[in-house]
């Protein structure tokens, strides 16, 4: 029988996906009993997360002092998630099941990183952002949506961005020094699959 690992890809995140790596975590970990004494009580891990998203806001900013606050976040939340995915490892005992739950994503044996479903990168222009995908074999097409704030919980806080054939798209016109979030569903030959998770990104 193969084993399921956690695989440790949020390291290499960047800061808006690793904090929607948080929140996955923090929930699944939060609604799921089998999880009873993490290794990382779940308030210490928001709180890291927490201040990882408002350094990073502020880092936007400019300034050696914003950016110092950040590297000192980032290698703060890094080091609590690492111990926390190892707790959730030591409980799952190889179960992939158990392990997705958590929100860690799960290899079924140890290998390199992987990079993250959705990623986004600003573009040449102010208020452009450049969203890029992992291509999905059979494609048909992507659907990109947006909102900005706070992370929506409903389907009508989301923008329709656009459809495009490939799995990458520019969006521009958006306002700058903004925290948006984004996500893409993929529409194959068996139909629309669900949105990803989201990823934050602050447009400059």
């Amino acid at each position: 029988m193969k084993k399921s690992y956690v695989v440790f890809d949020f390291l290499k995140f960047p800061v808006p996906g690793k904090v929607a790596k948080g929140r996955n975590v923090l929930l699944g970990i939060d609604s799921n009993p089998i999880f009873v004494t993490p290794d990382i009580p779940l308030n210490d891990l928001k709180i890291s997360t927490d201040e990882l998203e408002n350094s990073f806001l502020a880092a936007q900013q400019g300034g050696k002092e914003a950016t110092a606050r950040l590297h000192k976040a980032e290698a703060t939340w890094d080091y609590q998630m690492r111990l926390e995915a190892r707790y959730v490892e030591r409980i799952a005992v190889f179960d992939e099941a158990i392990i997705l739950s958590s929100g860690f994503s799960v290899s079924r044996q140890p290998g390199p990183m992987q990079k993250p479903e959705l990623g986004a990168e600003n573009g040449d222009l102010s208020g452009s952002v450049v969203l890029h995908r992992q291509a999905v074999p059979g494609a048909k097409s992507y659907i990109w949506q947006y909102c900005y704030g706070t992370l929506s919980q409903t389907e009508e806080g989301w923008t329709n961005a656009g459809v495009t054939s490939k799995a990458s798209t520019q969006l521009n016109g958006l306002d700058p020094v903004v925290r948006y979030w984004f996500r893409v569903a993929v529409v194959t030959k068996d139909g629309t699959s669900a949105y990803c998770d989201p990823i934050m990104h602050v447009v400059v």
